[in-house]
């Protein structure tokens, strides 16, 4: 099996036309040894063979039966390339566009400092492409969400919280701290690997010479029940797995205020089903059910 510095995991989920893209600029990259490897996650109409015939050889493809979630999908991509015994491992959304220089950038960064674990580029808005969607983060505790910095950063910066877009990921971290925590199935898994990475001693870099587009919500619902669901239970799940242990208390009185203003909002709009969902999510979430949603 030939050695190669980076394994790059795509996901694959009824989005074709983005993958397709993404490929195209991703095999343009210069510089560096690497192996695509696409996760089809129970696509429909044939995705995954239809990949297969338009790249051939220039990729991996495996086709999973059913969607096993964003966390799912990609332990299984990192599974699969340990076979190639790399350096790096990259996760990239489908949903992007990449310059021909940015996976040598981050794999240049992660080689600067040992205690380096998870490099993300500058991320650009794909239709606007001199509006930064993400340049670092942070996590506030007290409200159990993530933030994006959108700034110009003229040098490497470090970060609290490195978004699931685009992350590379140092094999010794995968060694120590594992892959992405399976219970998130999806949202919130990025913030909880970031910290994860943390208290296993390794930083979190944002790299501004390395630079990829992101086609914002474009493999996502915005405002739908399955969104909902999962953003309600992860949210707790998150909270009461990796925050400080006083956030843990003073939550559990914050979000059930929440979750009855929540109910009342989404009762008075008509939105029943989205009522239902965030509900379930908060006590799936209270009760430590995570996986794949059941709802």
């Amino acid at each position: 099996m030939k050695k190669i510095s980076t394994a790059i995991i795509i996901l694959n989920w009824n989005g074709l036309e983005d993958t397709k893209s993404c490929l195209r600029s991703l095999l343009k990259i210069t510089g560096v040894t690497y192996k695509v490897i696409i996760i089809d996650n129970g696509s429909q109409n044939n995705e995954a063979f239809k990949l297969e015939r338009i790249f051939g050889e220039e990729i991996e493809v495996h086709a999973l039966e059913e969607n096993i979630g964003f966390t799912g999908g990609v332990n299984y991509g990192i599974k699969v390339a340990q076979k190639y015994h790399p350096e790096y491992f990259l996760l990239l959304n489908n949903d992007t566009e990449v310059d021909k220089n940015f996976l040598k950038s981050l794999m240049t960064t992660a080689s600067t400092d040992a205690r380096i674990g998870i490099v993300s580029p500058i991320i650009y808005d794909y239709e606007n492409r001199s509006k930064i969607i993400f340049s670092g983060g942070y996590i506030n505790w007290w409200l159990g969400k993530t933030f994006h910095n959108t700034d110009h950063i003229p040098y490497k910066k470090e970060s609290k919280f490195i978004t699931g877009c685009c992350l590379l990921i140092k094999r010794e971290l995968i060694k120590k701290g594992g892959s992405l925590d399976d219970r998130f199935f999806a949202y919130f898994e990025d913030a909880a690997y970031s910290i994860s990475a943390s208290l296993a001693g390794y930083k979190c870099i944002c790299d501004p010479n390395s630079i990829i587009y992101h086609k914002q919500g474009a493999s996502t619902e915005k405002t739908g029940v399955y969104k909902t669901y999962l953003i309600s239970r992860n949210r707790i799940l998150f909270v009461n797995n990796y925050a400080p242990k006083i956030v843990r208390y003073y939550f559990i009185i914050f979000n059930l205020v929440k979750l009855l203003l929540v109910i009342i909002i989404f009762l008075t709009t008509g939105q029943w089903k989205r009522t239902y969902a965030y509900t379930k999510g908060y006590i799936d979430g209270t009760y430590g059910r995570g996986g794949k949603p059941t709802i």
